[in-house]
């Protein structure tokens, strides 16, 4: 299967394309308007760099960056080295997977995948993830199954690039937040601070506006408004599995087309913090799951 070989699924107003030898990412999300198909995610683009340019891609068995050159779970040390250019390991390992598909239907794509130890990293599991097209909107869920007899720490997040639409009708975005941390050189959290910066505040719906954010936000309630006047689109995000989630990362890049606001189960570096917050510990055979909802309509409906 090559890298460009895209999956697709469609109904009367969504089409979504995914490429499950391209680490199971996203190839596309699309709405219609007006009779013609309109970009929400950035489109895939292959690159002979080895860079990666995709829609969406699955976070497993964790989020983000890892700092102190591994993790240490029941007082074993396990090394990782950085899985990319930087100094971090980052984003867990399925991204660097073939994943096999395991159902595609006219509405649905499943696309599973096992990973023993991949990249030399601590971790044994089984994942699953499953997007479905409905009449509303777009269901995309993110499951992994822990194979190893070793219990292990587990985290899981979704990374879509929403475009940012044209460059005179700016985008609108709001979710629940009461502060953010602070971060290091490297971004990792370091002081969590409640006043947050000019331009930072979405608790109320507002202008998206520019300057580069990529941090984690406290006091999130699962929820994620955008509004795109250029193609009268508003898509209404709702982490509905797990339950209780409160970190949320938004990546405002500087001078891109797109900006990310990852629903992720646990902050950044939560390896190296205390009580691990938010990273379940698996048995063998145990599982966790993310699953977010979308819904789309028109502005003014």
């Amino acid at each position: 299967m090559s890298d460009a070989m895209i999956l697709q699924i469609e109904n009367a107003d969504q089409r979504l394309g995914l490429l499950p030898a391209l680490g199971g990412s996203a190839a596309f999300w699309e709405v219609r308007r007006d009779g013609a198909w309109q970009a929400i995610w950035r489109p895939y683009e292959p690159a002979e760099d080895g860079k990666r340019v995709v829609a969406n891609f699955p976070l497993v068995p964790f989020s983000n960056r890892i700092s102190g050159g591994g993790i240490t779970v029941g007082g074993v040390f396990y090394p990782m080295t950085p899985n990319r250019e930087g100094a971090f390991p980052i984003h867990g390992n399925g991204w660097m997977h073939e994943w096999e598909v395991r159902e595609h239907t006219a509405q649905t794509i499943e696309l599973v995948v096992e990973s023993h130890c991949k990249h030399d990293y601590p971790w044994d599991y089984f994942a699953t993830q499953r997007y479905r097209l409905t009449d509303e909107g777009m269901t995309m869920r993110l499951e992994v199954e822990h194979l190893g007899d070793t219990p292990m720490p587990y985290g899981l997040g979704w990374h879509p690039y929403t475009l940012r639409g044209n460059d005179v009708q700016e985008p609108r975005l709001q979710f629940k937040t009461d502060g953010y941390w602070q971060g290091d050189d490297n971004g990792i959290p370091v002081q969590h601070v409640r006043e947050l910066p000019d331009g930072w505040d979405f608790n109320t719906l507002c202008t998206l506006d520019h300057g580069r954010i990529d941090h984690n936000f406290s006091g999130w309630d699962g929820r994620v408004r955008v509004e795109r006047d250029d193609i009268d689109l508003r898509i209404e995000s709702q982490t509905t599995e797990p339950a209780g989630l409160t970190t949320a990362i938004l990546f405002r890049p500087e001078d891109q087309i797109f900006f990310c606001v990852e629903p992720v189960t646990h902050i950044t570096d939560a390896f190296n913090r205390p009580g691990m917050p938010g990273l379940r510990m698996l048995q063998k055979g145990e599982r966790m799951s993310l699953e977010v909802v979308h819904r789309l309509s028109h502005i003014g409906a």
